[in-house]
């Protein structure tokens, strides 16, 4: 079985339920925890598929190995505004990332902060969907679909261990109207 979480921060850290969450999910799904270089601790088969890495490459390290030289410095930017800006619940971004392999695919990353019941941040959650393939619109709708039913099932895992995400709600119906822009004006 694939190690998917960090050797330094044990399985038994992380509340069971959003492990194994993590483990059936069919969307790319990254958990960072915000200490200095806000390190990844968990990821799923979903990531390791989309992005092409072991989990041993990625485990502990900072998503910015994502990054390549087509990545815009504003994206770059813009991330680090979200982890190092605590008052942001949850944000979206469209980045240029690559693959172990070199391939470049334009990534949608939906970010939310799991907070205990102190508005203390624990983790950053983050999830990846492959926009190159945009246009197909019955997959565009299908990843939004999932995405929603993952998160609300991944807050309601969080409440359990005194963690809350706030705002996804309303983050997911901006990421569809975005999406849906985007192919409208592909289009034209």
């Amino acid at each position: 079985m694939t190690k998917l979480h960090a050797p330094s921060r044990p399985l038994a850290d992380f509340p069971p339920a959003l492990a194994d969450y993590f483990d059936r999910s069919t969307i790319a799904l990254a958990l960072s925890e915000v200490d200095e270089d806000v390190p990844l601790r968990l990821v799923n088969r979903a990531f390791l598929k989309l992005t092409g890495y072991e989990a041993d490459d990625v485990l502990g390290q900072n998503c910015r190995f994502l990054q390549g030289p087509d990545t815009s410095t504003q994206n770059k930017q813009s991330l680090h505004d979200f982890v190092h800006d605590d008052t942001i619940d949850n944000d979206r971004f469209q980045v240029l990332n690559y693959r172990k392999d070199g391939t470049s695919f334009w990534n949608l990353v939906f970010m939310s902060r799991l907070r205990d019941g102190a508005g203390r941040t624990h983790y950053i959650l983050a999830s990846q969907f492959d926009m190159s393939p945009i246009f197909d619109r019955a997959r565009m709708e299908q990843n939004d679909t999932t995405l929603a039913r993952n998160l609300s099932d991944i807050d309601k895992i969080a409440k359990e261990y005194g963690l809350a995400m706030i705002g996804s709600a309303q983050l997911i119906a901006d990421s569809i109207t975005m999406m849906a822009r985007m192919s409208v004006m592909e289009k034209k």
